[in-house]
């Protein structure tokens, strides 16, 4: 009886993947999702930012300052730090990029004789142009984010304004007996976003310091750009100290072979310091995950958000894990086949 039960299942179950596979092909529904997807996307980066913001507004909060005007003056302090940045810092390292792009062009930096057979060859296969198209996919992934971010922006404000907490207000509808689970984890899911926000804003604050240092003495012109450059990639966990460090001891290289094995020294003391120092103490408290999930992690979350995704990847692991235990917790497996064996009975 239970092996005729399991066959007529496998069966149901086989019917009803056809009979989706079809109908996703035929009415063009990953289409429509995706599309679906691109319309919440700003409202999912909303409330991460109101995930995150909250417990800064908790704790500025007391008797003589109102949840109100706290979150109106510190999203005027975001707002006033944004535009200082676009006034100050984007126009000086578009400058950088332009000159570095016109003296590449009039033939102004002097590369390295070693190095200039290799660069013919590139640029005879058409290999620079393949490049460029990638950084262009970059720029269009930046733009489309930070449109996507100033959107969230304002909506995180609204919630944050009106103290409206919808995940909170959802978990109410659960059963009783699951509300104190649910409300557990998301504790839990918040402790753990603010600790990896606060460790990784200061491990890049700290480690784009390290870098303009040594950088300042070695290349004048780009030191600004290398050390963002450089603070910027090393916040991708494994992968992202070899992202930035080699493309950064190449150029180096290119220009001069002293300045490419001083490059070279830097990097690695850097990443020697950061790594056996500086990350520790300051992700010390935070996620604690196998390399192995982590790197699987990174693959996964790299090539469904790109570079912003593979930055995100310890932290968005570590909400699938939550979830997961979260649904251990619930037992909802177990009434799923207390239900089926109820209607085989």
């Amino acid at each position: 009886m239970k092996k005729e039960n399991i066959a007529k299942s496998l069966i149901l179950l086989s019917l009803c993947a056809i009979l989706l596979y079809y109908v996703y092909t035929l009415f063009r529904i990953g289409a429509l999702i995706s599309y679906l997807l691109r319309l919440i996307f700003p409202l999912l980066i909303a409330l991460f930012f109101h995930f995150l913001i909250d417990p800064i507004i908790d704790y500025f909060t007391n008797d003589r300052l109102s949840r109100k005007i706290v979150v109106t003056h510190l999203y005027l302090s975001f707002s006033l730090l944004f535009i200082l940045s676009c006034y100050f810092l984007i126009p000086y390292l578009l400058d950088q990029c332009l000159l570095f792009y016109h003296r590449i062009c009039d033939s102004q930096i002097m590369v390295n004789p070693i190095f200039s057979t290799f660069i013919h060859f590139l640029e005879d296969y058409q290999i620079i142009n393949y490049f460029i198209d990638i950084f262009n996919g970059w720029t269009q992934a930046v733009i489309y984010w930070a449109g996507n971010i100033l959107i969230a922006l304002g909506i995180s404000f609204y919630l944050s304004y009106d103290n409206l907490h919808l995940i909170e207000k959802t978990i109410i509808y659960l059963p009783f007996e699951k509300q104190g689970i649910c409300m557990q984890t998301l504790k839990k899911l918040k402790l753990t976003t603010y600790q990896f926000m606060k460790s990784m804003i200061l491990d890049f604050i700290f480690f784009f310091i390290m870098c303009l240092i040594p950088f300042f003495f070695i290349n004048q012109n780009y030191a600004i750009w290398i050390a963002l450059f450089l603070a910027l990639t090393n916040l991708i966990p494994y992968v992202g100290p070899y992202i930035g460090g080699i493309p950064v001891i190449i150029y180096e290289f290119f220009i001069d072979q002293h300045l490419g094995y001083a490059s070279f020294v830097v990097v690695m003391v850097l990443q020697y310091l950061e790594s056996s120092y500086l990350q520790p103490y300051l992700f010390s408290r935070g996620i604690q995950i196998h390399p192995i999930y982590l790197i699987i992690a990174l693959t996964f979350f790299g090539d469904l958000f790109g570079i912003v995704g593979m930055i995100f990847s310890p932290l968005l692991l570590s909400y699938v894990i939550f979830l997961v235990e979260l649904l251990k917790n619930l037992h909802i497996r177990e009434d799923i086949q207390r239900i089926m064996h109820h209607e085989n009975e």
